[in-house]
């Protein structure tokens, strides 16, 4: 995801078009803001095993982490 940015900027964004990006977690949610994305896609591991092995986390975990994040976004694309 570290060219994400890159390719953001890149594209020739046409009106009335939504341009959604994955975020992984508040470091994604930030650079995405630095490059002018309006909307968001979140993601998470679909396993309790590659949660923890890939995200160092449970589900739960992972969940509530989530969900202060999607509200912090609504707040933040709400109040822009």
């Amino acid at each position: 995801m570290a060219d994400a940015a890159t390719v953001f900027k890149g594209i020739n964004k046409k009106p009335n078009i939504g341009y959604p990006v994955l975020v992984p977690n508040m470091k994604g949610f930030e650079q995405a803001l630095e490059v002018g994305v309006k909307e968001i896609a979140v993601f998470t591991a679909a396993s309790e095993a590659f949660c923890k092995k890939n995200i160092n986390c449970t589900i739960v975990i992972k969940y509530f982490y989530y969900n202060n994040l999607i509200e912090f976004s609504e707040y933040i694309f709400q109040n822009a």
